[in-house]
Parts: C-alpha cells; sequence; structure tokens
C-alpha cells in the first residue's frame, strides 16, 4: 500500500474541477483534531470530531451509493439525501440561525471524481448560497442568507482512512497535539468503530491501509456500474 499514490490519484481527479477547492484529508484531520476544536456528542453518545478547515466550520457530505455507504461512514457525515432533504432547505429560510448552518459544505466518495461532481452541482444549482473557494469573502447576496457558503471536494475515504491511521498512531505520543475523538470511521447503523472501507472497485484496495479491510463490488456491480456511467457521460 502506497497512501502517497492514493493522494496523487485524488489530486488528478480534484484537479478536474478548478472551480471547487479541493480539500487534503490530512488538513482536515489536521485542523479538526486540535484541542481547540471541540469534539461534538451524538444521541447515541458517541464522540464525534467537530470538522473544521482553515477555520471553516464543515459538514461532510457522502455522495456515495447506499451499499458503500452501509460498509462505513466518516463520523459526523451526513448523505447527500439527507443533506438535500433535511439541511439545504435551513439556507433558504429567513429565520434559521446562520451559526448554526456550516460555512463550509465538503463533499466526499471514494477518491474524490464523483464528490468533485456533486460539489460543481451544488455550486451551480445554487449560486446564490454556495461557491466555490475563489470566492473566500463571504459576499453579501440578495435572498435571505447574507453570506455564501464555501464547497470543497475532500480527496476521498481512502485518503482519509489512510490519514486517519497516520494521525491515531502519532496521537499516542505525548507531545502530540492531535487528540484522537473515537471513531473516525463508522458503521452507518451502530455509529460504531469499524475497520471496513468500500474502496468501489479491486484495483483502489492496494491504495488502502492495512489497518482496514477493504470492501469492492462484486465484478458484475462494477461492471455494471462503469457502464451505467459510461453511459451517463454520453447523455451529458
Amino acid at each position: 500500500m502506497d497512501g502517497s499514490s492514493a493522494e496523487a490519484a485524488a489530486h488528478r481527479y480534484q484537479s478536474l474541477f478548478s472551480d471547487v477547492a479541493g480539500i487534503s484529508s490530512r488538513d482536515l484531520l489536521g485542523d479538526s483534531l486540535l484541542p481547540s476544536s471541540t469534539p461534538t456528542t451524538s444521541s447515541t453518545g458517541t464522540i464525534q470530531p467537530k470538522w473544521r478547515f482553515h477555520g471553516h466550520n464543515v459538514l461532510l457530505v457522502d455522495v456515495r451509493t447506499d451499499s458503500e455507504r452501509d460498509v462505513s461512514m466518516i463520523s459526523g457525515a451526513v448523505s447527500l439525501d439527507e443533506f438535500k432533504t433535511n439541511i439545504l432547505p435551513s439556507f433558504f429560510e429567513s429565520g434559521t440561525n446562520d451559526s448554526a448552518l456550516p460555512d463550509m459544505i465538503v463533499t466526499y466518495c471514494t477518491i474524490g471524481f464523483r464528490s468533485g461532481m456533486e460539489a460543481r452541482n451544488l455550486i451551480h444549482e445554487y449560486p446564490t448560497v454556495f461557491a466555490g473557494w475563489e470566492n473566500d469573502d463571504n459576499s453579501t447576496q440578495e435572498g435571505d442568507r447574507t453570506s455564501i457558503t464555501k464547497v470543497g471536494n475532500l480527496d476521498g475515504i481512502i485518503p482519509f482512512a489512510n490519514a486517519s491511521t497516520e494521525y491515531e498512531t502519532s496521537s499516542n505520543n505525548e507531545q502530540s497535539p492531535h487528540k484522537i475523538p473515537e471513531p473516525l470511521i463508522i458503521d452507518r447503523q451502530t455509529k460504531t468503530a469499524t475497520n471496513k472501507v468500500h474502496v468501489y472497485g479491486p484495483s483502489w484496495k492496494i491504495h488502502l491501509s492495512p489497518t482496514y479491510e477493504a470492501i469492492t463490488f462484486s465484478r458484475i456491480e462494477f461492471a455494471w456500474r462503469g457502464l451505467m456511467e459510461m453511459m451517463n457521460g454520453f447523455i451529458t
């Protein structure tokens, strides 16, 4: 396994979306796991990190399929459907307290391609609410909200898992400024720690830290999904 090769692949995908900020898992973890970033506690009593990036309060949005999320998710993340149904409407409500909403949305998938497309879609479909990183001035806009929410694209759950392993190892050192609220990657149903990560296709297995067990689609499902994505490419 070569974690740097996973990051390099993710960076290539992120670079396809020049209007969306490419976010490194190492930077996200580095900003979020400092003592000044207080963890939160979920309704089940599980301690979750309070995700932050360059001073922004971050909401992670998992754009992967249900079957991928059923294996595991990043702690504190929500699905794309949950975001659009339960959270997105709040950005347009006049009575919503801005401080209760994240000021940065960061999408993620396996390695940064699908999440880049969804991040771009948010910016293009809701231009009065969301913007790419180049517009980092909280410009006043017409409408109910007075500030723009940044949108970023994480390098993916594979680089995140690799980076979290490194942070978990270094946090055992008393001199480390980073403290790990457990867990960072969770089972979707139980909200407890898991070592399983869905890596989409077999070719990505070698990029995942051996600390984790790589799960993939079956060969038939993988081939079918590849065909569907190719057809969607012709349609769009």
